[in-house]
Order: structure tokens, then C-alpha cells, then sequence
């Protein structure tokens, strides 16, 4: 029974190291959008400030890579005219599991876009998801692999007021935007320099 039980044992953590051994479980923008997630649950924890989910502006993603955590993620709320925005770092391991948050002292509150339908939280989320769904474009997919900052704006497309997510890369000189309706809906997505 020992020897069935250690059999088990080491074959489950061979397959760890298998997963792992060419980097770590999931992606820089899959670690992205499961901070989006972490903000959403930490708000309705009553953890952090519930304007996160609103005035969220940009993320920022950094492999640190010193164990137990794996990822970094800044999160910043929308620019105040004076002062650093209201920040929130997220840590995360390797295969995408939250271990801590803080928020950044000194931070101010800035403007609020004012999105109708949908917060800025869910919004994000949603333009992350097409890099995670079209990872089979090589192009996007170096945005899965090498996402470094993620900004949510308004913009507009063909004459629509439209949710902007800007994108940048660490393995790509060109930027990936990505046009989404303001309910939160796929529109377009292009690359820019």
C-alpha cells in the first residue's frame, strides 16, 4: 500500500514539473484578467475601495519570478490632476493562484469615466479575453505571453462611443488594441504602432 501510495506521489509530482518546466501555468494576460477577477472579489469582500471597480485604469504586469510569487500586477485607478492615482499590487505564483494584495500609500482618487452599462473591471476583463481566445494568431499571441500593461479608455469607432483596451508587449513593438461595444461586447481589434 506504501509503495502503490509513493508510486502516486511521485507520479503526480512529475507531472507538476512537466507542466512547468518550459515556464510557468499561465500566461502574463491570463494573470491579467484573473486580477480583474481578484478586484472584483476583493470589493465585494469589502476589502479595497469599490471605485476600483469603476475607475480602474490601467494594469501592469511583472514577472518577478522570486518564489512563492511568480507575478506582479499593479493595478491603477484613473489619473487624479494632481498626486499618483490610487494603486493596488496583486501577487500571484506561477499558475495563477492570488497570494496577497496591498494597496499603494499615498495614492488620490481621480476622475470617474462614468461607464453606463458596465464597470471597468468587467470591461477589462472582456477585452482580455480575446487575446485569450485568439491565441492561435501569432501576432496575439505574443500578447498572451509577453503582456506588460493594459489600459481601458473611451474611444470611439465608426461614429460609436466605444471601450478602448490599449495593450503593449514586451515581445512586440506595435500596441493591440481592442474595440469593445460600452455593454461590453466585441467590436474590432487592430494592431498600431
Amino acid at each position: 500500500m506504501k509503495k502503490i501510495f509513493f508510486v502516486c506521489l511521485m507520479s503526480f509530482l512529475s507531472l507538476d514539473v512537466v507542466a512547468h518546466e518550459n515556464g510557468p501555468g499561465v500566461s502574463n494576460a491570463k494573470v491579467a484578467e484573473l486580477a480583474a477577477h481578484r478586484i472584483d472579489r476583493l470589493v465585494t469582500l469589502g476589502k479595497i475601495d469599490a471605485s476600483f471597480m469603476g475607475r480602474l485604469d490601467k494594469m501592469e504586469v511583472v514577472v518577478v519570478n522570486s518564489a512563492p510569487v511568480y507575478y506582479m500586477v499593479v493595478v491603477s485607478q484613473t489619473p487624479p490632476t494632481q498626486g499618483a492615482p490610487l494603486q493596488l499590487e496583486i501577487s500571484f505564483d506561477d499558475d495563477g493562484k492570488p497570494l496577497s494584495y496591498k494597496a499603494i500609500p499615498g495614492g488620490v482618487a481621480g476622475p470617474d469615466y462614468g461607464w453606463s452599462v458596465k464597470d471597468a473591471v468587467s470591461l477589462s476583463e472582456n477585452a482580455l479575453h480575446y487575446v485569450l481566445e485568439n491565441t492561435n494568431d501569432a501576432r496575439v499571441a505574443l500578447f498572451d505571453k509577453g503582456l506588460k500593461s493594459f489600459e481601458i479608455k473611451k474611444g470611439t469607432w465608426n461614429g460609436q462611443e466605444v471601450v478602448v483596451g490599449k495593450m503593449t508587449s514586451d515581445l512586440s513593438a506595435e500596441n493591440l488594441l481592442v474595440y469593445l461595444t460600452l455593454d461590453g461586447s466585441f467590436v474590432a481589434a487592430e494592431f498600431v504602432n
